[in-house]
C-alpha cells in the first residue's frame, strides 16, 4: 500500500507545474514582437510584458489564436547575438499535462541555454493553460496538436526567423502533440527533440484512466475530476486519445529526432520512447539520463538541456 501512494504522489508531483492553470486570463498586456521586424532593439518591446506572470526576463510576449480560435499567449526570446535584418534558427517548445510555458523552470534554463547559441525560441501556453484562454474541458492531444500547429504558422510571420530551420522540443504531453504536427507538417521541420513524450496517454485513454481517474470508456462523462477536483478534464480528452495511432502519425517525419527519457521515470515507462526510436529508425537517438525522473531537475536537467543544445545547434548549422 505504501509503494502504491508513493507512486501516486510522484505522479502528482510530476504533472503538477509550478505555475497556476486557468481559464482565459485577457488582462495580460502582450506584445506582438513588432517592434523587432521592424528593425528596432532586440528588447523593445520588453517593457510591455507588465503584469505577465509567465514572462521573464528577456522574453517578448505574444498572442495568437490556436485551436478553436482560443487565444495562446506566449514568449518569443531573441538570440544574445540578435541582428537586424538576420535570421536564425527557431525553437518551439511545447510543455508538459498541468504545465505552463515555462515547465517548472525546464523550459526557461532550455530557453537561456539556446539564446547563447543564437537561437529564437518561443514558448507558449496550450488552450486551458496558463495565460492561454480556454479550458480544460476541451483540452486533448488533438488540441494540443493544433495549438501547436497554431504556434508554427504563427513563426512563419517572423522575419527574423530562418523558416528552413524551425525546430520542435516536446515535453511529455507536449512530446506527444509535438511527434503528431512532426508527422504531418513534415517537410516544414528542421529537427525535433522529444523529452520523456507521453504517447502513454493513449494507451491510458483506452484503459479508461486519466492521471488517476477512470471512466467507463463506453460511457464517458462530460467532466473528469482528477487529484480530488483540483483539475477538471472533458470527454474530449478520451475521444481524441483513444484509437489514435500515434507512432503511425509520427513515423511519417523522417528528419533527425533526439529522444531524451530519465531512467527513473515512473510517469511514463521507457519503453515509450523506444517505441518512438524504433519507429524513426536510423534518424533517432534515445539518450537514457541516468537518475533523471519525469520531471527533470539538477543534474538530470543539465544534462538534458546540454545534450538537446549540442542535437539542435548541430542539426541547424549543416546545410540540407
Amino acid at each position: 500500500m505504501y509503494k502504491k501512494m508513493l507512486v501516486s504522489l510522484c505522479a502528482v508531483l510530476a504533472f503538477t507545474a509550478a505555475g497556476a492553470v486557468t481559464g482565459s486570463n485577457e488582462g495580460v498586456q502582450t506584445a506582438s514582437a513588432a517592434s523587432v521586424q521592424s528593425g528596432g532593439s532586440a528588447y523593445d518591446a520588453i517593457n510591455e510584458k507588465a503584469g505577465s506572470s509567465l514572462v521573464v526576463a528577456g522574453d517578448i510576449p505574444f498572442e495568437y489564436p490556436g485551436s478553436a480560435g482560443v487565444t495562446l499567449r506566449g514568449s518569443v526570446r531573441l538570440p544574445d547575438a540578435y541582428k537586424a535584418g538576420q535570421t536564425y534558427p527557431v525553437a518551439i517548445l511545447s510543455h508538459g499535462v498541468l504545465g505552463d510555458r515555462n515547465q517548472q523552470g525546464m523550459f526557461t534554463q532550455l530557453t537561456d541555454a539556446l539564446q547563447k547559441k543564437g537561437f529564437v525560441t518561443v514558448r507558449f501556453d496550450f488552450n486551458g493553460y496558463g495565460e492561454s484562454g480556454g479550458t480544460l474541458l476541451n483540452n486533448s492531444i488533438k488540441s494540443e496538436k493544433e495549438d501547436l500547429d497554431a504556434i508554427i504558422n504563427y513563426v512563419k510571420t517572423l522575419n527574423y526567423v530562418d523558416q528552413s530551420r524551425i525546430n520542435l522540443v516536446g515535453y511529455s504531453m507536449g512530446g506527444a502533440a509535438t511527434s503528431l504536427a512532426a508527422g504531418e507538417r513534415a517537410g516544414e521541420i528542421r529537427s525535433v527533440a522529444l523529452w520523456s513524450a507521453a504517447a502513454i496517454l493513449v494507451d491510458d485513454a483506452e484503459r479508461g484512466s486519466l492521471l488517476g481517474a477512470q471512466v467507463d470508456v463506453n460511457n464517458i462523462p462530460n467532466e473528469i475530476p482528477i487529484f480530488g477536483g483540483a483539475y477538471t478534464f472533458g470527454k474530449k480528452w478520451f475521444e481524441d486519445a483513444i484509437g489514435l495511432d500515434i507512432y503511425g502519425i509520427s513515423k511519417a517525419y523522417e528528419g533527425d529526432v533526439l529522444i531524451v527519457h530519465g531512467t527513473k521515470d515512473v510517469v511514463v515507462p521507457m519503453s515509450y520512447s523506444e517505441k518512438y526510436k524504433e519507429v524513426y529508425g536510423k534518424g533517432a537517438k534515445l539518450v537514457r539520463i541516468k537518475g533523471g525522473e519525469h520531471v527533470y531537475s539538477g543534474e538530470p536537467l543539465d544534462t538534458a538541456v546540454k545534450r538537446t543544445v549540442n542535437f539542435l545547434y548541430k542539426e541547424n548549422k549543416r546545410k540540407k
